[in-house]
């Protein structure tokens, strides 16, 4: 099998932005490449005793990162989104996009030894091929062609926030699921019930995948398209973007009911104030967190 690897051209500020859409859109993975990474690291003296010094003189300050995509997917929706960044909320630099065919080889048996189980509290997130002894709660995760692995930090902040809620016997809907991480976390520490929601045919797919995965046979509703709930959910929690987390405020109030509570991230700095003036027309914050370029809230409906 062959894939497509796309290598967008941006900056040390954008990287982790873009490594997102990527696996938002469906990468199989990401990788960065960023000079100034590397000379931060020998700079620091902390790691290497020996280093050829003339890598701090390098001036070159763009930064690639690569996707992993099916060969034969349509990536115009993904070069859309790329196109309509709004480069005034960061350096996103020259935002090039370049792809080329790459063998199976060369990744679909390399990038399995870049995942490890990530421990979150008391969730620890294992890839499905790993076997994990601990006493943590266990959810297993295939990655594949839906964004959440628990590798982002947009992803391990919302499963952190999940913790710090009683789910035992309440109603979850995981708005945006992707992989369906977040929903199945939320099942595995006691929920009831949870909606997965979706757009993407393929989210969906991979959620019902890693549900079974999860011994979950029950419990669940996979909806691709528009969410209308039969009940009020007790948590909504949403991995999105800021743009739509802001189109999506007043939908997501209607899901939930009287006290209930969203939670919300895939936010950047930049645009995290414009997010808590919408959501204050009708949540209360409990909490806000942050991870790099990027921050998390969980929120209180009022009643």
């Amino acid at each position: 099998m062959r894939y497509v690897q796309v290598t967008v051209t941006t900056t040390s500020y954008g990287s982790d932005y873009i490594s997102y859409l990527l696996e938002e859109y469906g990468s199989q993975g990401t990788s960065i490449t960023d000079l100034n990474d590397v000379k931060s690291v020998l700079s620091s003296k902390e790691s290497w005793d020996y280093v050829d010094e003339s890598i701090l003189s390098l001036s070159d300050e763009r930064v690639f990162v690569r996707g992993f995509f099916d060969e034969g997917v349509d990536l115009n929706g993904l070069l859309e989104k790329i196109e309509k960044i709004d480069r005034s909320l960061l350096d996103f630099g020259p935002l090039e996009v370049h792809t080329d065919i790459i063998d199976s080889l060369d990744w679909e048996n390399e990038w399995r030894k870049y995942y490890s189980p990530i421990k979150l509290g008391g969730v620890v997130v294992v890839p499905a091929w790993q076997k994990y002894d601990g006493k943590e709660t266990q959810v297993l995760i295939e990655p594949g062609m839906a964004f959440g692995t628990g590798n982002h930090e947009t992803t391990s902040m919302c499963i952190s926030l999940l913790q710090d809620f009683d789910l035992r016997g309440k109603t979850v809907a995981d708005v945006g699921c992707g992989s369906g991480i977040l929903g199945v976390t939320a099942l595995k520490l006691g929920a009831k019930t949870c909606y997965f929601n979706d757009v993407d045919a393929q989210a969906i797919k991979s959620t019902d995948e890693n549900l079974r995965l999860n011994g979950i046979s029950e419990g669940f509703e996979l909806v691709c398209g528009d969410l209308v709930l039969t009940d009020k959910a007790d948590v909504v929690v949403a991995n999105i973007t800021a743009d739509i987390l802001l189109r999506l405020c007043e939908k997501l109030r209607t899901l939930l009911r009287k006290g209930g509570v969203v939670i919300i991230s895939g936010i950047i700095h930049a645009r995290a104030e414009e997010v808590k003036s919408e959501y204050g027309k009708y949540f209360d914050i409990i909490k806000i967190v942050k991870k790099g370029e990027w921050q998390a809230m969980s929120l209180k409906k009022r009643v």
